[in-house]
């Protein structure tokens, strides 16, 4: 895994799809966990959660973080939770994740261009992730300018 970082700096994002971004709801959270569940089974990650166990990371998150989604018709197409670190300088996305069809269109830079821009209306200087090395996307966020900052094994 590595953590990588952007400064911040407001802008638009240029995807011009229809689509909506909103914080979730409670009623989205077993559509989240499906996505999460799904998602997280396939290569690199390889995870085999069952049901419950995704539904309750979910829902811990949920309680403790914010989580936005993008909306693509009435089909939750990504989600992202991310929160501000205690030190009030930075943000960090704890997980974000899309399904497959909506991958490659444009979608995934716009999330990311909304939580950049919300955290620095907040005053945030730094957003943070983690990836896998062995992912797609840590090319797609070299291609928006994030830099890995360290690397840690697990």
């Amino acid at each position: 895994m590595q953590i990588v970082v952007k400064p911040l700096r407001i802008g638009i994002a240029k995807n011009d799809k229809k689509m909506e971004i909103r914080k979730a709801k409670k009623k989205d959270l077993r559509e989240i966990a499906s996505i999460f569940r799904e998602e997280t089974s396939k290569k690199p990650y390889n995870k085999r959660w069952t049901n419950k166990e995704t539904f309750d990371i979910i829902k811990k998150s949920f309680k403790k973080n914010e989580i936005n989604l993008v909306i693509m018709g009435k089909e939750i197409a990504w989600f992202a939770i991310s929160y501000i670190k205690p030190n009030k300088k930075a943000a960090f996305v704890d997980e974000l994740w899309f399904k497959e069809k909506y991958q490659k269109k444009g979608f995934g830079r716009d999330l990311m261009k909304f939580l950049e821009d919300k955290y620095k209306k907040r005053g945030i200087k730094e957003l943070g992730l983690t990836v896998n090395q062995k992912a797609g996307a840590v090319h797609f966020y070299n291609k928006l300018g994030y830099k890995k900052k360290y690397a840690f094994f697990h």
